[in-house]
């Protein structure tokens, strides 16, 4: 379901950052994996570059991350689409900014807080995700 579909949905893209840097290192890669082929050997740069060149390429148009403001729940998914993690109510946490840390933490069922890591993201996208979230 997209932002378009629920309105409730706040969409985080990935940094342009990000994905230029995989796009290089799958380029960089993948020409390694050429040169040990030309070579006569093989190597698994072959493998490893043209990942890295999809992902960059994908992380262009994929969410890094949802946030359900109607039920509390974030979403980090993996350029490929699928989902890596999911925090917040659905698994009794509670998201929140902490301004004093300027980091975005969940509280657990136990109550101590961890970071959410947003390493990544792009700043803009990020800048709407903290207004939307509680504060501390």
């Amino acid at each position: 379901m997209t932002a378009t579909q629920n309105p409730y949905l706040v969409t985080v893209k990935y940094g342009t950052g990000l994905s230029v840097l995989n796009i290089v290192a799958g380029g960089i890669l993948g020409l390694l994996g050429v040169l040990a082929l030309v070579g006569g050997r093989f190597s698994f740069w072959i493998i490893l570059g043209p990942l890295f060149l999809i992902m960059g390429v994908l992380s262009f148009t994929r969410p890094y991350c949802t946030y359900d403001t109607a039920t509390g729940a974030l979403d980090l998914f993996h350029p490929f689409g699928y989902r890596m993690r999911s925090y917040g109510a659905p698994k009794g946490e509670r998201i929140y900014f902490d301004p004093a840390k300027s980091k975005i933490m969940r509280v657990g069922q136990n109550g101590k807080p961890r970071k959410v890591n947003m390493v990544g993201m792009n700043r803009d996208d990020l800048a709407r995700l903290i207004s939307v979230l509680p504060q501390a």
